[in-house]
């Protein structure tokens, strides 16, 4: 069987994987629906302008972007357990988003609960790397 955390380790990089296919594809409704499934009820994330916000804003980020930056490429690289605690994993990455126009770097740290097999975001905080 595999280990809760290697779940959540590839679950950071399958969630962004339907992150690109949601701002990059206009059809990209099953990735929509899988993203936002992998968030719990009361997700709080730190955005990197430094605002709180909730699953409701991020549904609303989504939705609203559908197929909106066609060129957009993610890649997720370092990722780095930092802490466990039953199945909570803290894990921190870096998000590399590239357009024709602007590249941008981020470090993120990630609380994901696992259940059963199944990821649930918590918490990201996101901090842009100059």
């Amino acid at each position: 069987m595999n280990h809760p955390i290697n779940e959540a380790l590839k679950n950071i990089v399958d969630l962004h994987i339907w992150i690109e296919d949601v701002f990059t594809n206009p059809n990209a409704q099953d990735s929509l629906k899988k993203l936002l499934s992998s968030f719990d009820q009361n997700f709080k994330m730190i955005t990197v302008q430094g605002h709180c916000i909730s699953l409701a804003e991020v549904s609303t980020l989504f939705r609203e972007n559908i197929g909106k930056k066609s060129a957009l490429k993610i890649t997720i690289s370092n990722t780095i357990p930092l802490f466990e605690a039953k199945n909570h994993y803290w894990i921190q990455y870096q998000e590399h988003q590239q357009t024709p126009d602007h590249t941008q770097l981020r470090i993120s740290t990630a609380c994901i609960r696992v259940e059963s097999g199944k990821c649930y975001w918590q918490y990201l905080h996101e901090t842009l790397v100059q």
